[in-house]
């Protein structure tokens, strides 16, 4: 299938435009630089806080890594939470993650260590904190541009 300049210029601005509005109406969508020295995010319907931080500072290339989790509830409280899993991706790049990161150890005081971390190329990244807790379920996502 041949496409004339144009065509895939049109095509462009129209994928430029969705990714705009889909970012513009998810409010619970925390945009920061790289995290070394923590990002914060609140859950979508509001009942979880999170704060993460990759656990020595940086946040390397192609390396797997931890991260430090801490988790609230929408009155300050720490939590331990009953549910915990991680994902996340490239959206414009159409990808996912390159690993699987897990929960390893819980630290106490709602504060957990996440392993598996890693990024396989600069960019802006989503990661998505699913929480679970007795019988809320709520999801947080964070909007991460790492450039190296």
């Amino acid at each position: 299938m041949r496409y004339t300049h144009g065509v895939l210029v049109r095509c462009l601005e129209r994928l430029k435009i969705g990714y705009l509005i889909a970012v513009m109406v998810s409010p619970a969508i925390a945009t920061a630089g790289d995290c070394r020295s923590g990002c914060e995010a609140v859950s979508r319907e509001g009942h979880f806080r999170i704060s993460v931080a990759p656990a020595e500072g940086e946040v390397p290339l192609r390396d797997h890594h931890d991260w430090i989790l801490d988790v609230w509830d929408a009155n300050n409280n720490p939590l331990k939470l009953d549910g915990l899993s991680i994902t996340g991706g490239m959206p414009f790049h159409g990808h996912g993650l390159p690993s699987q990161p897990r929960v390893s150890e819980y630290l106490g005081e709602g504060r957990y260590r996440l392993t598996g971390f890693m990024f396989n190329m600069h960019g802006d990244w989503i990661l998505r904190f699913h929480l679970v807790r007795q019988e809320v379920q709520d999801v947080a996502d964070l909007e991460l541009t790492l450039d190296y």
